[in-house]
């Protein structure tokens, strides 16, 4: 009996996790067995190897509250990098992983000795690389499917969706080639269906190409046979361009209707001879309609004269308005002078006495005070002055209706002067573009070129050349026709090439739709196949999981596990089930069994695909505390299958359970030269880390059996 040979040599953790200090431990035995209390580094240990071959750990990430959170790096040591290091011993040789990060982010690090190192990508491929050499299966779908158990994650492969399960299934034993290939074969029979789709469409685009082209050869057909002759068409469009109107002559050295070209010169020409007369009498019509209701425009002279009026007329008002501001100024002074005169008048009167001061006269008061008031009322002449102010003010008011009405006299005359202005141009304008006629127009002459005799012809004349380019139009169409041979033989050289290349088309579809069907097909077949292999696989490891369920014994009646699979919509999926074979009833664990009961079917499929997967899984089995909950019976069980487990891989177990770490340290103890068997106990924790101890197991025979069960009484 042999021992499989340790992969996993050493582990060196800090800053991680329960680990604030630097902490290493020698792995290098094939079984190691984890012990210690609940909550003393166990787990923590676990997440270090997880976290040191992937650079992650989901039980966690979806635990925290907040996504800043840290739970990689110690709590003791926050603000700086967990560091992780392992090494491994592979058949290639030994390599050294270092993993540096946080919950952010990490990086890896792999080294071989006398070679340069990886980092990031390179250094995680290559370490896939070497543990998974025969399957492309990832790095973390191996260990979380066949490699590392944890205790609160154990279930998961039994909460798992039946679809989900099914590729893991097909992923640990090596099947997912097969779902490649469907893959690929689906992909290819998708591509022919376009190809054959594509090929109906370019098919129906050359039938319709087709069939248009075989309309245009029958209508280039019938007008070979309904052509006119062109001599005719020529005589009559000649008799056309001979007969125009008065005041005007047909330049017949001009105009040549010999051929096409000829014709299509001539047509341009009496097109433009057309176009620049419709010009020259818009410009006519618009010098009439400007000159329609005007009256006489004012000379020069009466402008002149108008302007010296309206001069004149501003300085009589001027004139008028300063003398009146003198008048008013003068009223002014007046009436202040009047108000205070009467103002002293009112003062002196009651100052008066009975005799005179001077004299000893004696004053007569009425007579003084009446003489007083008189003369305040008398001072200034302040009603002439008013009369005065008065008579200026109105010839103020005539002067300026006088300067007003010679400015709006002045601004008439100025505006139909300006009309004027507009209508002689608008005059010249028409005169030069009925003069301009002479040298535009070539193909025909005016007997006049001015704006009387041509507003008298220019009716007729619009209408001869108009129709002189109908008639040329007429008989370029019929130089046209005559080529319709041309016509005919290039349509039926067009049909003739569309026939070929519909023919090609659908031979090209024909074949497309006879390669579509076969790889239709050959999809419908492979997944059939793939469904057979897949369900013959998992039929043959179904004894493997059933003899791990029977080892642990964890249910009287329901003996046998297998998991169902079925297809659903061209996809599998699979389902664990229990079995009484007694009875032949069988149940979903979930729904019956007990938490310890249902952590025995996880643990029998999470073992039983390590040890299918062979050689193409990972080359060493880690199992967090696999016996939370199990009796008695269930844990003898289960140390009876570690002792078989190691012979297949490196095993790595925990427990906190004292009396399960001794009875696998009696059950895994060295039984043959080179096998080792390592304890590791975690004694205790405190800030600094796990206390720990470690130790090797001398080999040794197992004597005594070990009591489980306490005895009756």
């Amino acid at each position: 009996m042999t021992s499989f040979e340790p992969i996993i040599d050493r582990l060196r953790v800090e800053a991680f996790r329960g680990f604030r200090d630097a902490r290493e431990f020698d792995l290098s035995a094939t079984a190691v067995v984890i012990t210690g209390p609940n909550g003393t580094g166990k787990t923590s240990f676990f997440d270090a190897l997880q976290w040191g071959l992937l650079g992650s750990l989901d039980r966690l990430e979806s635990l925290r509250a907040r996504r800043n959170v840290e739970y990689v790096v110690n709590q003791y040591r926050l603000g700086r990098k967990a560091s992780v290091e392992i090494d491994l011993n592979l058949p290639s040789g030994r390599v050294t992983l270092r993993r540096i990060g946080d919950q952010g982010g990490s990086t890896l690090e792999l080294r071989r000795m006398g070679e340069t190192s990886l980092f990031g990508d390179d250094a995680e491929e290559e370490l896939r690389r070497n543990l998974l050499p025969r399957t492309e299966q990832t790095l973390e779908s191996a260990l979380t499917t066949s490699g590392l158990m944890q205790q609160d994650v154990m279930r998961r492969v039994l909460e798992a969706k039946p679809d989900d399960r099914y590729r893991q299934l097909s992923t640990v034993l090596g099947l997912r080639v097969l779902e490649d290939f469907e893959d690929a074969i689906r992909s290819v029979a998708k591509q022919a269906s376009e190809r054959e789709k594509n090929a109906r469409v370019e098919r129906g685009r050359l039938a319709a190409a087709l069939k248009q082209a075989q309309d245009r050869s029958e209508a280039a057909q019938t007008r070979l046979a309904t052509r006119p002759q062109v001599a005719a068409v020529r005589e009559e469009t000649l008799g056309i361009l001979a007969a125009a109107p008065l005041g005007i002559s047909l330049s017949t050295s001009q105009v040549a209707l010999e051929g096409p070209d000829d014709v299509r010169l001539a047509a341009t020409a009496f097109g433009h001879a057309a176009d620049i007369v419709e010009s020259a009498r818009t410009l006519t019509r618009q010098a009439a309609q400007l000159r329609g209701d005007l009256g006489e425009g004012p000379t020069e002279e009466q402008v002149s004269d108008l302007q010296a009026e309206v001069t004149r007329a501003e300085g009589a008002r001027d004139a008028a308005e300063g003398s009146r501001a003198a008048m008013q100024e003068q009223l002014n002074a007046a009436q202040r002078t009047a108000a205070d005169v009467a103002q002293l008048a009112a003062l002196a009167v009651p100052m008066l006495s009975d005799d005179c001061p001077v004299c000893g006269q004696r004053i007569d008061r009425d007579h003084v005070e009446r003489q007083l008031r008189e003369r305040a009322e008398a001072t200034g002449t302040i009603l002439e002055l008013q009369q005065g102010f008065d008579a200026l003010a109105a010839e103020h008011n005539r002067a300026a209706a006088a300067a007003d009405a010679a400015r709006d006299a002045l601004a008439a005359a100025e505006q139909q002067s300006g009309r004027w202005q507009q209508v002689r141009r608008a005059d010249s304008a028409a005169a030069t573009a009925v003069e301009s006629l002479a040298e535009d127009i070539k193909v025909a002459k005016f007997d006049r070129y001015d704006v009387e005799s041509f507003v008298d012809s220019v009716g007729p004349a619009l209408e001869y050349f108009r129709r002189a380019r109908r008639a040329l139009h007429d008989l370029l169409e019929t130089f046209d026709r005559q080529s319709d041979q041309g016509a005919v033989d290039r349509a039926a050289a067009e049909v003739r090439s569309l026939e070929t290349a519909l023919a090609s088309a659908e031979e090209q579809l024909d074949a497309e739709s006879a390669r579509s069907e076969k790889l239709q097909a050959l999809s419908e077949k492979t997944i059939n196949a793939r469904v057979e292999i897949t369900e013959a696989r998992l039929r043959s490891i179904q004894p493997l999981v059933t003899n791990i369920f029977q080892r642990l014994d964890p249910h009287p009646a329901f003996k046998t596990v297998e998991f169902e699979l079925d297809t659903y919509y061209r996809k599998g999926t699979t389902s664990p089930l229990v079995i009484d074979p007694v009875e032949n009833v069988s149940a979903d664990p979930l729904l019956i069994f007990s938490t310890s009961q249902s952590n025995i079917v996880a643990l029998s499929y999470f073992i039983a695909m390590s040890l299918s997967s062979e050689d193409r899984g990972l080359p060493f089995l880690l199992l967090d505390d696999p016996v939370q909950s199990m009796d008695d019976v269930n844990v003898l069980g289960f140390a009876d299958l570690c002792r078989h487990l190691r012979l297949r891989r490196q095993l790595i177990v925990s427990t906190h359970e004292r009396r399960f770490a001794s009875l696998l340290k009696r059950k895994l103890a060295p039984r043959s030269e080179g096998s080792r068997t390592k304890i590791i106990e975690f004694k205790g924790w405190d800030r600094s880390g796990p206390t720990v101890d470690e130790r090797f197991v001398e080999a040794q025979l197992l004597e005594d059996p070990i009591r489980l069960v306490h005895l009756a009484g």
